[in-house]
């Protein structure tokens, strides 16, 4: 029988970390709620009766109180808000953790074999300041995502559409090209627009203390910051037809993705369009450069993909860095050789 390197069980170790990332990560909000959605158009629809949500709860609510929720279509508010925050907290935390775990703590003599940037951490403070920050962009992004589900499902009006062929079955895949394609292009152009000079320094500064970024930072970011990549990704229902699939599906990818690439760790890219993490930890080791999430699509049409051949720094703004002085183009070719 062969007897399994090292090497081979932290390889395997690895792959089974990843899937148990994947599957939790994929609730890191409470946009997984919009299922819920959709059972309540099927025919389990006594799943969502009001008194059965209620006793569940255990939760009391007065007549006066159910007058309003209902008149705002937010009945069985308080269940939606408790499950939404919980089941992000808890795989937010198991996620970002579990990161730290297996690799900051278990692996951190072994950096050169995992991290991004090997021989560089976060300080205790930043650390600090990542949980506390992402947990209140994470509190309140649950919250909105449980009050949106709650009222969709109460019927209030969205374009969320339930059965599959009710537009046909080509607009499925095509509204899920066409919901990842519109959130490619918007992360990228804000993002963009957040490191104008004056933006930057008074917003996303906030996001960019964090030069090693971990799983934390992924939503560490300037509470104006965090509601406007949230208000445009929460607009979609109300917008256009999506059916809750095809909509949760693309949004469980994009957090588990920005876990993924604010992780710190090495990962190469699982889909052809997708950039390996550490194209986004040189975001924040550059500051000024590889600007989109999701794909190399809009760094690629603007040309502002990091190059061995330019500089870049924090304060070297526009994406494009400038070109490496002759001198430090020499101390570096001395520094190899």
């Amino acid at each position: 029988m062969v007897e399994l390197t090292e090497q081979t069980k932290d390889g395997a170790a690895k792959v089974v970390f990843m899937i148990v990332v994947f599957i939790a990560a994929t609730a890191t909000r409470g946009d997984w709620l919009l299922f819920v959605v959709y059972l309540s158009k099927s025919q389990w629809q006594t799943l969502i009766d009001t008194s059965s949500l209620n006793e569940v709860a255990n939760v009391s609510v007065s007549s006066e109180d159910v007058g309003v929720l209902e008149r705002w279509k937010l009945q069985n508010l308080p269940l939606f808000l408790l499950l939404a925050v919980t089941s992000s907290f808890v795989m937010y935390y198991g996620v970002a953790f579990g990161f730290m775990w297996f690799f900051y703590i278990n692996r951190r003599d072994k950096a050169h074999e995992w991290k991004c940037q090997p021989t560089k951490f976060l300080t205790p403070s930043n650390e600090r300041h990542e949980i506390l920050l992402g947990s209140s962009n994470m509190l309140f992004g649950s919250m909105v995502s449980g009050v949106i589900a709650c009222y969709i499902t109460n019927g209030g009006y969205s374009k969320m559409y339930y059965g599959l062929s009710d537009y046909g079955w080509s607009y499925l895949p095509l509204s899920a090209f066409a919901m990842f394609m519109y959130n490619d292009s918007l992360a990228y152009y804000l993002h963009r627009l957040f490191h104008n000079p004056f933006l930057y320094r008074h917003i996303h500064k906030v996001h960019h203390r964090y030069h090693q970024p971990t799983a934390f930072s992924a939503v560490a970011m300037h509470p104006a910051e965090f509601v406007l990549y949230q208000g445009y990704l929460a607009a979609i229902p109300f917008m256009v037809p999506i059916h809750p699939a095809v909509f949760v599906t693309v949004l469980l990818y994009t957090y588990y993705y920005g876990l993924m690439d604010h992780s710190g760790v090495k990962m190469d890219a699982f889909w052809p369009w997708q950039p390996p993490s550490q194209f986004h930890d040189n975001h924040h080791k550059y500051f000024h450069v590889n600007f989109g999430f999701n794909s190399y699509l809009f760094d690629w049409l603007h040309d502002t993909i990091d190059k061995p051949n330019r500089e870049y720094a924090e304060d070297i703004f526009g994406g494009f860095g400038r070109p490496k002085t002759e001198s430090k183009a020499k101390a570096k070719s001395l520094k190899m050789s």
